[in-house]
């Protein structure tokens, strides 16, 4: 829950900038993964890393949207726009958890939170140059980036309603 000191302006402001500099990492990452980059003939896997850094910051961008949620009055919006984004990206905190927690799955550890997933298929995965396939996930990239753009939208929206609400009008 937000801090009493802190007014709803300075929250979104907050929110807006941490989910601004997600959404160009998205954007930067889905380029990085469109393209040729310099180091693709020594470095063969380079798209599997470009492809885990995209889901690690499709998930900040969830995570920096959520922030808003501490505004009550946008809150609803802002809970929508989340569920829209998790029905179009069901799996993507599997993925991000399982990337995050990788010391867990590479030795079998029976406390991992998907049991279901073992060392094995840690490094099995495809890429078609649209479809990420891993760990029984499809992750299609062109979908995600839509819905990262879909779900900043919405912030945006009511970062530039506060914005307008709280600009000064100078005094004649």
């Amino acid at each position: 829950m937000k801090d009493s000191k802190m007014s709803d302006a300075v929250i979104i402001e907050r929110a807006h900038s941490l989910a601004n500099h997600a959404m160009w990492t998205v954007a930067l990452q889905y380029r990085r993964i469109r393209a040729t980059e310099p180091e693709d003939g020594k470095f063969l896997f380079r798209w599997w890393a470009d492809l885990q850094f995209l889901i690690l910051a499709l998930y900040r961008l969830r995570t920096t949207v959520k922030i808003a949620r501490n505004i009550p009055s946008i809150s609803n919006s802002i809970d929508a726009a989340l569920a829209k984004f998790d029905k179009a990206l069901p799996d993507l905190k599997k993925l991000r958890d399982i990337g995050e927690h990788m010391e867990e799955y590479a030795v079998d550890n029976p406390k991992r939170h998907v049991p279901s997933v073992d060392r094995k298929q840690l490094q099995v995965g495809s890429w078609d140059g649209t479809v990420y396939e891993w760990l029984g996930v499809k992750l299609n990239v062109n979908e995600a980036k839509s819905a990262a753009e879909e779900l900043f939208k919405t912030l945006q929206n009511h970062y530039s309603l506060f914005r307008s609400k709280n600009r000064t009008t100078p005094k004649p």
